[in-house]
């Protein structure tokens, strides 16, 4: 049962006592008038006590325009990749970066589950190192306008008998929401055509491979 719930019935509650209390007097005192303001006064400081705290767990939505331009900004990442513009990649959204060495030339991939929201990108190189790094990347993640990204779990990268092991643990989110914002109607279409937009998940998770030209990568399943 939430606070507030509680706090409704225990207002209701008190509303009632002071209801049969005061059905057995005939004459209203002014006394009474006060205290039934003070029981009033009480309940209110209670609830504003406990909204002023549980104010810190609440996660405020992000505007349209906001997300239009941060779905705007990971397209345009998305696109420069596939150029193979690796430039765009910001070292700031590196999440963890790992580093194999291949004892043959042939190097596997084995995924423990599809991997529907890591794109992965591989950045051939001419060296004669036989390293091979992959770094993860993470951008900011939005989920019905909120901001997820504290909960998305990081993947799992481990490398062993000449196989990458990639593995991506799901995240399951639970959010209760209040819509307190009024349309009006001459923004009613605008809002219909970016509804799609506010129930999606925005964000980008990158997988960045750099392997030298010697190497063979198989993956039965492909990669971009």
């Amino acid at each position: 049962m939430s606070m507030v719930l509680l706090i409704t019935i225990i207002q209701a509650t008190v509303i009632i006592l002071l209801v049969i209390f005061m059905a057995k007097f005939r004459i209203w005192k002014p006394k009474r008038t006060v205290y039934l303001v003070l029981v009033y006064i009480a309940c209110g400081v209670v609830a504003f006590v406990y909204l002023a705290v549980a104010s810190q767990n609440i996660e405020k939505v992000e505007s349209m325009a906001f997300l239009e331009a941060q779905q705007a900004k990971n397209e345009e990442i998305t696109e420069r990749l596939e150029m193979r513009d690796f430039s765009v990649l910001n070292e700031e959204d590196v999440k963890f970066t790992v580093k194999f060495t291949p004892t043959t030339e042939d190097v596997y991939i084995n995924r423990e589950q599809e991997l529907r929201y890591i794109h992965t990108y591989i950045n051939w190189v001419d060296t004669a190192d036989h390293e091979i790094t992959a770094s993860y990347y993470e951008m900011p993640t939005y989920l019905n306008r909120v901001d997820t990204t504290p909960y998305v779990k990081q993947p799992s990268i481990t490398f062993s008998n000449n196989t990458i092991y990639i593995e991506d643990e799901n995240t399951k989110v639970t959010m209760k929401s209040i819509d307190m914002s009024v349309t009006m109607l001459s923004n009613a279409v605008n809002e219909y055509r970016s509804s799609d937009l506010a129930n999606r998940l925005i964000g980008n998770r990158i997988l960045y491979l750099n392997v030298p030209k010697h190497f063979n990568i198989i993956d039965s399943s492909g990669w971009n």
